[in-house]
């Protein structure tokens, strides 16, 4: 049963996000009504969900145990290690005494709507932005798992306008608002720099590939974990101060398996084709999200073993299911060109189907198995599922 309504609200769920997206494009006032569509489900699917990622307890307990001890917000931010904005959305959910699915609901609004307004200007990605977003299992492994620091990627995602229209101050503006939701955002007001004088840095196919490769080749030869209390301050900076004495916990499964092995081989695409994309989308967004993509797939082959790092360098590294949306859509509309651009498409629509297939089988052992907050004969299940998982990584 479990199993049955994860596949059908995931996939039913992404059907009507891109069928939403599609009709969006139209430019009439019917079409702004559809754009809102995938806003909506996203929101309600996401936001009434129960137990759908492994920090989703522990926000529930902060919510109905810690924060609601406080009588004013000041003792709650003086007191507790939660940022301002995400403090401020929380304090004002237990002011109307709301449940603590209105608080999941708020910020799956936010997230959606930021992605959403971030490439509403070249909205005929969005459709396969919503399929890469859901299929490749990024939402549910990370969005709804660390949901401030990937509030914080929202919101730099939005900013990147600003970045391309030479507009500092509206950019550290998104950056403070980016901050308020995770410490982690301190290290955005300096990408602005990067791209001042040109939108796009990396310009060497050839040099991007090889690249890829030595860093992948890294997973098999290095425990990057153990390096880790050479960052202490850098840690501290980004709001991982909690996580420096239980650093050896955190490590993740850096076996390379199937699903690694399919998304180096798209990757080595993207990396060999970017020259053309950037050709066939003439877009300065496109060209910093590659850099941020490329910069982000190194470094989490180098420290594929540890979770910190993977946490600290969000913001490159989950570019990957944006840039993936584009290189999709480039080798869908070029397919026909040559069998290359076909086998390329194929490749891609493959491995986005095993991602997808992956996340479902695993649901049993995982926390992406969907369950709605309001079926709580299921809640027990879900709960010994994080039991389990827990157990077993730890």
């Amino acid at each position: 049963m479990l199993y049955l309504e994860t596949i059908i609200v995931y996939t039913l769920l992404t059907l009507l996000m891109c069928y939403g997206a599609l009709r969006s494009q139209e430019k009439t006032i019917q079409g702004k009504l559809w754009g809102w569509m995938p806003i909506v489900l996203f929101t309600l699917v996401f936001g009434l969900r129960y137990g759908v990622g492994i920090d989703y307890n522990n926000y529930v307990e902060m919510y109905d145990e810690e924060l609601v001890q406080y009588s004013s917000y000041w003792d709650m931010f003086k007191d507790t290690r939660y940022e301002w904005g995400f403090l401020a959305v929380a304090y004002l959910c237990q002011v109307l005494e709301l449940p603590v699915y209105c608080l999941f609901t708020i910020i799956a609004f936010l997230q959606i709507l930021l992605l959403y307004k971030a490439f509403k200007d070249e909205d005929n990605v969005l459709p396969y932005i919503y399929i890469t977003l859901l299929m490749t299992g990024i939402c549910v492994y990370d969005f709804m798992n660390t949901i401030r620091h990937y509030t914080a990627f929202c919101i730099f995602m939005y900013s990147l306008k600003y970045i391309i229209h030479n507009k500092l101050g509206k950019y550290w503006l998104c950056c403070i608002f980016a901050l308020a939701f995770h410490h982690s955002a301190l290290m955005l007001f300096i990408f602005y720099f990067f791209w001042i004088r040109k939108k796009g840095i990396l310009h060497k196919p050839l040099i991007e590939l090889v690249g890829l490769a030595l860093f992948f080749a890294s997973a098999f030869f290095s425990q990057w974990q153990n390096m880790l209390h050479w960052f202490d301050m850098l840690i501290v900076l980004m709001g991982y101060e909690n996580y420096i004495d239980t650093a050896e916990d955190l490590i993740l499964n850096s076996t390379i398996g199937i699903t690694r092995i399919l998304m180096f081989i798209v990757n080595c695409i993207i990396a060999t084709c970017s020259l053309k994309i950037k050709e066939f989308y003439k877009s300065d967004r496109f060209n910093i999200l590659y850099d941020l993509f490329y910069v982000g797939t190194c470094l989490s082959y180098l420290f594929i073993g540890s979770m910190m790092f993977q946490r600290i360098i969000i913001y490159l590294s989950a570019t990957q299911f944006i840039v993936l949306a584009y290189t999709m859509r480039y080798f869908y509309k070029t397919r026909r060109q040559s069998w290359r651009q076909f086998a390329s498409y194929c490749i891609i629509s493959l491995t986005i189907l095993t991602l997808y297939s992956s996340m479902i089988y695993r649901s049993k052992d995982t926390t992406a198995a969907y369950v709605s907050y309001f079926q709580k004969d299921m809640h027990k299940v879900k709960d010994n599922l994080r039991a389990d998982m827990i157990a077993n990584r730890f």
